[in-house]
């Protein structure tokens, strides 16, 4: 068999001189990338005669996914671990643990999508792929398969129902019913758009904060985007706020290096329970998620005037496109108003009479 892949996931096959009679002096063909690469170049290799099928010695993906669990669990909560791990042992390898890593096709993955969207909505597929293709991304970067196969493939189309976000009246309504931690988090959040997760908000430390200079530095959340992020603070009051909370912090003994939002001292990982209870106990029924805290921030600065491009930085965003696909509502918005300050080239129609 002669039938090869490079470390960059080409497939390639090799030959003598004079086995491939149009060009006698060639030895060696390439097919590109991905299973349907690694197909043509068996097709051509038997169609030359250079020896038997292939055999693939990749990984099966049960083995790749918990790899990729136990890999990645001392980075993650133990709710998300648990969450994601029932996600994977439950839904996820009984439809495609049988098959080998490289052979996680676009085909197979349609089967699983028609299959799971008997059940459940899009957006949750959606959810699913992202967890297939980092567990195949990631097996890539180990050496443990040559290639994504799942590398191109659409996902079906997200069919999010839209959140509107708090408005400021809902904001100062649940504030007035919140505990110093989770007022804390809710007014970073507001100011700074920053994820209300354990990696951003629950890892911000006063190391993070220049008052002098009025900067926060934002350690992003693993989303493709930049690693840090500054968002200035411009708001007097937050300013006034923060300097109140370093100061009571300090009169505590606490590091510059502890976390800002605490609880009773110790370090949490989510809110959830506190941000429910706060917003029942401002009767506001609606869905509405911590996390639409963000989106309000976004929202506000865009209606506002404010540039795509920087926004999307304050959000760290990987690319401004991914910002435009998530407030793409707004952003046509935006665009109307802009067009209708263009200055007309027409004179008004005068009225004879």
């Amino acid at each position: 068999m002669s039938v090869h892949q490079k470390k960059d996931g080409r497939w390639f096959i090799n030959y003598p001189k004079g086995k491939n009679t149009a060009e006698p002096n060639r030895t060696r063909e390439y097919f590109g990338r991905g299973p349907d690469a690694e197909i043509r170049a068996i097709e051509r290799n038997n169609e030359l005669g250079l020896g038997k099928e292939k055999v693939d010695n990749s990984p099966p993906f049960t083995d790749l996914a918990n790899s990729y669990l136990a890999a990645k669990s001392p980075m993650m909560s133990n709710a998300s671990y648990i969450a994601l791990k029932s996600k994977i042992d439950g839904v996820i390898l009984p439809e495609l643990g049988a098959h080998k890593g490289s052979q996680i096709t676009p085909d197979k993955l349609d089967k699983y999508v028609s299959y799971r969207l008997k059940k459940v909505k899009r957006t949750t597929v959606h959810r699913d792929l992202c967890d297939i293709r980092a567990i195949l991304r990631w097996s890539v970067k180990r050496r443990y398969i040559a290639s994504n196969p799942m590398d191109g493939y659409d996902f079906p189309a997200r069919d999010d129902a839209e959140i509107r976000p708090p408005t400021v009246a809902e904001v100062q309504a649940i504030l007035k019913h919140s505990p110093p931690h989770l007022y804390r988090a809710i007014v970073l959040s507001y100011y700074t758009g920053l994820r209300p997760g354990e990696v951003e908000l629950m890892r911000l430390t006063w190391t993070d904060v220049d008052l002098a200079g009025g900067n926060i530095v934002i350690t992003s959340a693993d989303k493709g985007g930049l690693k840090t992020r500054t968002v200035p603070v411009m708001d007097k009051n937050f300013m006034a706020l923060l300097g109140k909370w370093l100061e009571e912090d300090l009169n505590e003994n606490k590091p510059m290096s502890a976390p800002i939002v605490t609880y009773k001292g110790k370090p949490i990982k989510t809110i959830k329970t506190a941000w429910r209870t706060a917003k029942k106990a401002a009767k506001i029924t609606r869905r509405m998620r911590m996390y639409d805290l963000r989106h309000s921030f976004a929202t506000k600065l865009l209606s506002n005037g404010a540039d795509l491009k920087h926004v999307s930085s304050l959000l760290g965003h990987k690319s401004i496109q991914q910002t435009v696909d998530k407030y793409q509502h707004l952003s046509r918005q935006l665009t109307e108003d802009a067009l209708k300050k263009l200055p007309t080239i027409f004179e008004p129609e005068k009225d004879d009479r």
